[in-house]
């Protein structure tokens, strides 16, 4: 298995393992550019993928990973692990996501790669129409 960044070329191979939803052109070129996003592969056969950018806080920065999926909880880590590599390449000590509790695999792939888990909870408010169909999902995550 390797992870390696991705390119605008990878969209159709980030989109089999989107799931229900999928990333447009525009989100895969922007992540393309961070440094931190990475899609995982075995051979030709795309596992997982690692959206995520660096985001300044004020007084330092943080790589914020914003969606990962992956087929299983190797597949996970192993994204987690290219992610914290190329913050601490660029120098960046805090590597944060948000994380839905009941995805019970990527909450033990965070716990193996050292990540705290808890206590914060995300609070989302939607705006426009979406807001007003009651969506919060895809917020962060």
């Amino acid at each position: 298995m390797r992870f390696r960044p991705f390119s605008e070329l990878d969209l159709e191979a980030l989109n089999r393992v989107a799931g229900h939803r999928p990333l447009s052109p525009g989100a895969v070129r922007h992540f393309a550019r961070t440094g931190h996003s990475f899609l995982a592969e075995e051979g030709e056969e795309p596992l997982g993928f690692a959206l995520a950018q660096a985001v300044w806080q004020g007084e330092a920065t943080t790589v914020l990973v914003v969606r990962i999926e992956g087929i299983s909880q190797a597949v996970l880590e192993g994204l987690l692990a290219a992610v914290v590599k190329s913050a601490y390449d660029a120098g960046v000590y805090e590597v944060a996501l948000h994380l839905d509790p009941a995805r019970r695999e990527l909450a033990e792939a965070l716990r193996a790669q050292g990540f705290a888990v808890g206590p914060l909870v995300l609070a989302v408010r939607v705006l426009g129409s979406r807001g007003l169909r009651g969506e919060a999902r895809g917020v962060l995550e």
